[in-house]
């Protein structure tokens, strides 16, 4: 067992799964010991095995033990502890995603073993969401900020690298395990096998989750059951210095949209993702070369498509100062269908060089292939029968795009005690439309309109660097400095969208978002203490936004009314946001207390507003005691803490909102026993007061008091 006292933790501090304690028969010996810095291996930001108490940048993880004790129904809820990290759900209580440091989950780069995954979509708050089964993994890294060159600057806000099990220490070992929460009145079953059988390494695994609509103190919210399920496989093949994997794996999810209308404005209104999948195939091989220079050399390739449904429906009923139409109803009908079609290749080597420089350098190709088909259809009728309209649209659109990137990164222990990383991404950017063909027919007339190719260019040199000294006993202080760049998708370019009685265009003139972005850090681990802890700035700009048509060319000459909202992006915003991020742990008692939180300002700027009320936060964080019960019968570990943020104020709309702060008493039981600790039992309680809250970014209300019960069968 690697720790004891991090087996209930839910507090995901960037060390705490370096904790090593030393406990008695009955109660945890408060003469506790930290263990080896070395002993958290991370990848995401080296592109090889090294400590995280070496990490040129600030990342935290969550272990395989954290994984193995979540109740939660969405793996997004797993991360929300993470100083710096918030949940988002865009209405879709099955498909919450994350945000990092302020920006949105648009900003944010998702990988899978390093692969990215993309999602070619529009919005802020559309990122690709986190379509991966936690059955599967082994262990998750988030980078805050756009430290990883070498995984790709595809994001501003930061990097989070799901990593899977590849094999095992023995033949065959594996969990059952199931869960069920009050919340929602749903089950949630996964099972697991790996090993090593020879030169062979594997894992099989799958999930099937049934979530109903959650309770809040007010009740059940309706539109809030959400369904997924996933299957995956890995095999993997050991040669001498060779290896050699195989990843298939599906994640499947049914979700739709919560929407409160409290005014009555709308006669109907839905918003239904039926379907939403996500399927992959990735390669991989390392060979160890171990020369004198060259020491590894790593290629994986991947194929993986995203297929989405997408069915809206908004139906108005608007008073007429007529006589003769008194009131008119207008019903929209949405039907989307798309197809995201996703290869990708990276080559890579790892070089020791004189001087005490550890080189990386490496290629990567990716495309993205689009296919989206539209329906819709508008009536418009008065109450008196004066107008009685039917409109029927069709539209298929088809786009691509490609990028070629070369990266590299230097470690150059120059001195004693010093390290300087010096990282660089060039991208070369190819984005086109190949086909868009749309079809309208209204009072039996029909029109057809063909959308001319298109194309767009960008090529971007991105850089990093940072300054790392551990001069000082138990310390590890570090500087970087990093440049985000986040390109448009094919959803802002090219594409025509339509949900909520609106119209979007694509344009093919946007430019990619940029950051600068600078953190100091330090890193403590001594006397029983663990802490980690960074200051941050990022200045961002040409954020890409949806704004009002005024009869532009690329609006087709419409503009927006109060009747019929048409909207284009274009290049308009701007945000600067400063902030601080702390983890703390004190093991040198019979409980271990810990907080983590995050204080942020962050300020956005317009071409008609400036403001720092921009929806965040103040603070956010948790704060808690764990303690660990050792008995010969069973291992109990409790976890009593407080999750908590402050109000916040969102005025950059124009519309202002307010959400007001809350906190939250929750607690987590754990329990191992069996001969082998084989069987667990994890009971959480969660919201305790019952509070009635929403967080500043998610749009459905929170549960209130809930159980969740998770049983689990390690083999």
């Amino acid at each position: 067992m690697l720790h004891t006292v991090s087996r209930g933790s839910f507090a995901l501090s960037a060390l705490a799964i370096c904790i090593s304690t030393t406990v008695g028969t009955t109660t945890a010996n408060a003469a506790q010991n930290a263990a080896p810095k070395e002993e958290t291996l991370v990848v995401t930001a080296n592109r090889a095995q090294s400590s995280l108490w070496e990490s040129p940048a600030t990342i935290q993880v969550i272990d395989q033990q954290t994984l193995k004790n979540a109740t939660s129904t969405s793996i997004a809820d797993d991360l929300q502890d993470i100083p710096g990290v918030e949940v988002t759900d865009n209405s879709l209580a099955g498909r919450k995603q994350i945000r990092i440091r302020g920006e949105a989950s648009s900003r944010v780069l998702i990988l899978i073993d390093g692969q990215e995954v993309t999602y070619q979509r529009a919005g802020d708050n559309y990122g690709v969401g986190l379509l991966i089964d936690e059955s599967a993994l082994e262990r998750i890294e988030v980078v805050k900020g756009p430290y990883s060159v070498l995984y790709g600057s595809q994001a501003i806000g930061g990097v989070v690298n799901f990593i899977t099990r590849k094999g095992g220490d023995k033949p065959i070992a594996g969990t059952v395990k199931a869960v069920y929460n009050s919340s929602t009145a749903g089950w949630e079953e996964s099972a697991a096998a790996w090993g090593s059988i020879g030169q062979f390494d594997y894992r099989i695994n799958g999930s099937y989750s049934d979530q109903g609509d959650r309770k809040t103190p007010d009740g059940r919210l309706p539109d809030t059951h959400n369904r997924n399920n996933s299957q995956a496989i890995w095999l993997g093949y050991n040669l001498d210095n060779q290896h050699f994997g195989l990843s298939l794996d599906r994640y499947r999810l049914s979700t739709q949209t919560y929407f409160e209308d409290t005014e009555g404005a709308y006669d109907a209104f839905s918003v239904k993702i039926p379907k939403l999948e996500r399927e992959k195939v990735g390669l991989f091989y390392d060979i160890d070369v171990d020369g004198d220079y060259l020491k590894k050399i790593h290629i994986d390739a991947y194929q993986q498509t995203i297929e989405r449904q997408f069915e809206n429906e908004v139906k108005t009923t608007q008073a007429i100062p007529s006589p003769m139409i008194q009131a008119l109803t207008v019903h929209n009908q949405t039907h989307t269908h798309d197809k995201q079609y996703t290869q990708g290749l990276t080559l890579q080597s790892n070089f020791t060089l004189l001087a005490d420089n550890n080189l990386v350098l490496g290629a990567q190709y990716k495309r993205d292939r689009v296919s989206q088909t539209s329906a819709g259809n508008t009536t418009n009728q008065s109450a008196t029968g004066l107008i009685n309209t039917a409109t029927q649209t069709r539209s298929y659109y088809e786009s691509e795009q490609s990028n070629t990137s070369l990266f590299a990164q230097n470690d150059w222990h120059f001195a004693d005690n010093w390290t300087w990383t010096l990282g660089a991404r060039q991208y070369w950017l190819s984005s086109k439309l190949t086909r868009g063909d749309g079809q309208s027919t209204a009072s039996g007339v029909t029109s057809d309109a063909s959308i001319p190719g298109q194309s767009a260019h960008d090529s971007e040199l991105v850089t990093s660097t940072s300054l790392r000294y551990s001069g000082f006993d138990n310390v590890e202080l570090r500087a970087a400095f990093a440049q985000g760049y986040v390109f448009p998708t094919l959803s802002q370019l090219f594409m025509q969208t339509s949900a909520g009685g609106s119209v979007t265009y694509g344009n093919p003139d946007l430019k990619a978002e940029h950051s600068n972005n600078v953190e100091l850090g330090a890193r403590y681990n001594g006397n029983m203490w663990l802490v980690d802890g960074a200051v941050y700035y990022s200045e961002a700009k040409d954020y890409i936004a949806s704004v009002a048509c005024a009869g532009e060319a690329v609006c087709k000459g419409n503009s927006a009314t109060s009747r019929g909202g048409y909207y284009y992006y274009d290049n308009m915003d701007k945000a600067k946001t400063w902030g601080m991020e702390l983890s703390a742990e004190y093991n040198g008692w019979a409980v271990s207390p810990y907080i983590s939180g995050n204080l942020i300002r962050r300020q956005y700027e317009t071409a008609t507003l400036k403001t720092t009320h921009t929806g965040e936060p103040t603070i956010n964080g948790r704060v808690g005691l764990k303690h660990t019960l050792m008995l010969n019968a069973a291992n109990v570990t409790s976890d009593v803490f407080i999750r908590a943020a402050s109000s916040a104020k969102d005025d950059s709309s124009g519309t202002e909102t307010r959400s007001p702060g809350w906190a939250t008493l929750n607690l987590a039981v754990n329990t191992e026993f069996g001969a082998n600790d084989q069987y667990q039992v994890n009971l959480a309680l969660n919201n305790l007061t019952d509070k009635r809250y929403r967080t500043a970014h998610e749009s459905i209300p929170a549960a209130g008091f809930n159980a969740a019960i998770g049983f689990a069968w390690n083999f």
